[in-house]
């Protein structure tokens, strides 16, 4: 979309994505004699004002929009308290508006766009952007989207022309009903994400979110770019394995999911006669939106078969460059929520991912897993300095997206790549494609999970694995290509 790299580092954004989850939504058929409740949404977006230089002696005031928190599934009476209740949450943030929906909202959508001052747009094209989140709500997506964007004033005052991207899109009520029959929907399935995008019908375009099928992983549409893979050596956390850092050129926008895949996506092809029929253990946390762990390289590959088959469309593992790119999302950090001033990256983390943090740390599984890493003479076992409130999984989107629209990119599940394993990136294709050279007994996993330790969860960070290997925490989100 353009991001400023000003914006991008110190952009802090936040869907409070648990909210969403925890409320009562999609609990399936009400029990008899009872009324359907009356639902609604609260959003508050926290902001703080700026001075920016424009053509006058006078500096131009904006606001520039930092954080974004929804709360869903309020009754009308309840709107007021969710959105004092949110108010006091952002109050430390900066200053604040909230909209609530009205009772024949069913829809919300929230975008964010890059704002300038027109009239000094008009005189100098690189004027200073600031980012903007538009709220919108409505009877149906449409209706939603136009109200955040072109129905939208400060939309028509100051977006700047360079695209806008998805943030959320949340349904309830009838709206929810309408979206997908529970025939039809893993959505009606206790545990799975009640609001799913629609099936893809049109074309495809960077930031569109869409699914091939209603059993389908929700996926989105990553534009092409140039990025540097690896790490810099100066990097805390740095292995040897994540250099020399090089320059990678992805040439076509190409689409990942949005999520990593669930056990409820798993258990439709499993329902479906394919991956193999095989039902990876849980270890009794529950299946529904945890992410699917106790799967191999092997059996990702069942499930993109799978896929494929079902769509008509080749789905497939993404490459490890391709997976880095769209971790990254345009950022340069070890992390893509940044590391701020004084490296506070690190201590940032519980905000924005599922890994190994203070509440773990205190586990007797924790101090096995704190003992073992001492075995690693490069860096002591460290926690997070926080705690994410994951003792185990979190349900996929429990924690912000990236710029691109990803959840759950670093921590939660480690994610098997289509890529065998050396030692460094020398040689490595400088156009994203897959290299199937090396170990290919072995695969490479990216992404850290919910027991790695802070320096595992960078957006260098590499590891394998033999590619026969299950585990409690690996696991793997799916791509396709985009014509």
């Amino acid at each position: 979309m353009g991001f400023t790299d000003d914006v991008r580092v110190r952009r802090r954004w936040m869907i409070n994505a648990a909210a969403i989850a925890a409320a009562p939504l999609f609990a399936g058929a009400l029990p008899a004699g009872a009324q359907e409740p009356l639902l609604g949404t609260v959003v508050c977006v926290a902001g703080e004002f700026d001075s920016l230089p424009g053509p006058d002696p006078e500096p131009r005031v904006v606001r520039r929009d930092t954080e974004v928190v929804a709360r869903v599934g309020a009754g009308p009476e309840g709107l007021e308290e969710a959105e004092r209740d949110l108010r006091a949450e952002l109050e430390p943030l900066g200053q604040l508006r909230c909209a609530r929906s009205e009772p024949e909202h069913t829809h919300v959508v929230v975008v964010s766009y890059m704002g300038a001052v027109k009239e000094d747009l008009a005189i100098h094209p690189e004027s200073p952007r600031f980012q903007i989140f538009a709220v919108g709500y409505g009877a149906s997506w449409e209706e939603a989207e136009d109200s955040a964007t072109t129905s939208n004033e400060r939309f028509a005052t100051y977006y700047d022309g360079s695209g806008y991207r998805l943030v959320m899109r949340e349904t309830w009520g009838a709206g929810a009903a309408a979206a997908e029959t529970p025939e039809d929907s893993p959505a009606g399935r206790e545990g799975d994400p009640g609001t799913r995008a629609p099936v893809a019908s049109g074309p495809l375009h960077p930031g569109t979110v869409f699914r091939d099928c209603s059993a389908c992983p929700e996926m989105v549409v990553v534009p092409p770019g140039r990025f540097k893979m690896g790490s810099p050596v100066w990097e805390g956390g740095r292995y040897v394995d994540e250099g020399p850092q090089h320059e990678v050129t992805i040439d076509s926008a190409f689409a990942v999911g949005v999520y990593e895949v669930t056990f409820a996506e798993w258990d439709a092809c499993a329902d479906a006669g394919g991956c193999w029929g095989y039902r990876p253990e849980d270890h009794d946390q529950g299946r529904g939106r945890l992410p699917v762990i106790e799967v191999s390289w092997h059996d990702a590959q069942a499930y993109v078969r799978w896929l494929s088959r079902e769509t008509g469309v080749p789905y497939r593992l993404p490459t490890e460059a391709e997976w880095e790119y769209a971790a990254r999302a345009r950022t340069w950090t070890a992390r893509y929520w940044g590391e701020g001033y004084w490296g506070e990256g690190e201590s940032w983390q519980c905000r924005y991912a599922n890994g190994f943090d203070q509440a773990l740390a205190g586990t007797d599984h924790g101090r096995r897993l704190l003992d073992f890493g001492a075995m690693d003479a490069a860096y002591a076992p460290r926690p997070a300095t926080c705690s994410d409130d994951a003792m185990f999984l979190a349900p996929v989107g429990s924690f912000p997206a990236n710029d691109f629209g990803l959840h759950d990119v670093l921590g939660n599940a480690w994610e098997w790549t289509e890529d065998c394993w050396n030692a460094s990136h020398l040689d490595t294709p400088a156009d994203g494609t897959a290299r199937l050279s090396g170990d290919c007994s072995r695969r490479v996993l990216r992404g850290g999970a919910w027991n790695a330790l802070p320096w595992h969860l960078r957006s260098a960070f590499r590891t394998t694995l033999p590619a026969v290997q299950r585990g409690y925490d690996l696991g793997f989100r799916v791509a396709r290509d985009v014509r």
